[in-house]
């Protein structure tokens, strides 16, 4: 694995290429058996800068010029490189080998869906309940050259958070209440999480029936007909203001917001017919679909379009949620009304 060479060259200070490249060309293959003369003589055909090579071992000798063995040093590079980099490890490599989707763990009590990215390398649960689960990911960055492996998660199940407005008294229907995370009591939405295998429009529609007692008028209509079916999604009562996450990178599930524009109260003599249980005004019982209850009791408001208005402009509701979907009814029903 060795190789002599005897380098000769009139003008060696000024062919850089000649004097530096190719000895380091020689050290690192190092895989000549033969033992080569390199000589760089001007021809009388060529300029001093561009003279003519000569290899040379104990049986053959070869002239080459500088341009192909310019082009035979590029093709070495190449390969040398490309051997170098399926050894070399770099995280996008471990990148392209992830599963994308991480299931959770098989024991898992979390009822939500997990959250899986293609940013997503894998994830420690540290705790969960039913409706809410903590977690550490790790997570490449967007140009997946490093890895953050200490990112906290917060999963919960997907909610929903409902605008209700009774067409015939001309005013919003919605809570006051306290909170446990609320420093005092605030104004608040008809709200609530999935049931198991319920769409938000659905979980929506099921929540203002549990805690308000009403629905939209097409619903209460198809109640009172015997032929007429009722189909949610030609219910023009209904306005679906849009799903959205709650914290961008924290997790945090996602909120589904409605607006009932022309909610009626369901009549007492009804309610088993719409499979309705309800709450009456100050008994009401914030509940999920699985049974459990926070115990957080509820006091019916009413307020007029203007009332409600400033209510939301000054902070009356202390929950972003809250505050984000009324803005988003009031800011529809502005743009109807200016149409």
């Amino acid at each position: 694995r060795s190789a002599t060479f005897v380098f000769r060259n009139q003008q060696t200070t000024t062919h850089p290429l000649l004097a530096v490249e190719i000895p380091r060309y020689v050290e690192i293959c190092g895989s000549f058996n033969l033992t080569f003369r390199m000589m760089a003589r001007p021809s009388p055909l060529r300029p001093p800068l561009l003279p003519r090579l000569s290899l040379r071992s104990n049986k053959h000798s070869w002239k080459i010029g500088l341009v192909p063995l310019l082009m035979l040093w590029v093709l070495f590079c190449v390969i040398v490189l490309s051997e170098l980099s399926s050894v070399i490890h770099h995280p996008s490599d471990e990148f392209r080998k992830t599963t994308v989707s991480i299931p959770s763990p098989s024991n898992s009590v979390f009822k939500g869906a997990p959250w899986t990215s293609p940013l997503l390398k894998d994830r420690t649960v540290l705790h969960e309940t039913a409706f809410a689960r903590c977690e550490i990911h790790s997570v490449y960055s967007e140009d997946r050259k490093e890895i953050q492996s200490d990112w906290m998660w917060f999963d919960e199940v997907d909610h929903v958070n409902v605008i209700v407005f009774d067409q015939s008294s001309n005013e919003f229907v919605f809570f006051k209440q306290k909170k446990y995370a609320l420093e005092s009591e605030s104004l608040a939405v008809v709200g609530g999480f999935h049931a198991p295998g319920e769409t938000g429009f659905e979980a929506c529609r099921r929540e203002v029936k549990e805690e308000l007692g009403y629905t939209s008028r097409k619903e209460l209509d198809s109640i009172l007909s015997t032929t007429t079916p009722y189909d949610p999604e030609q219910d023009d009562g209904w306005l679906v203001l849009g799903r959205y996450r709650t914290a961008a990178n924290r997790g945090g599930g996602f909120l589904t917001a409605c607006f009932l524009r022309d909610a009626v109260p369901i009549p007492e003599n009804l309610k088993s017919l719409a499979g309705f249980e309800g709450l009456g005004e100050g008994k009401g019982i914030i509940g999920d679909e699985a049974g459990q209850k926070d115990g957080e009791a509820q006091h019916i408001v009413r307020m007029s379009l203007p009332e409600i208005t400033q209510a939301v402009l000054t902070g009356k509701f202390q929950e972003v949620k809250w505050t984000a979907t009324f803005a988003l009814a009031l800011l529809h029903i502005h743009t109807s009304s200016s149409t």
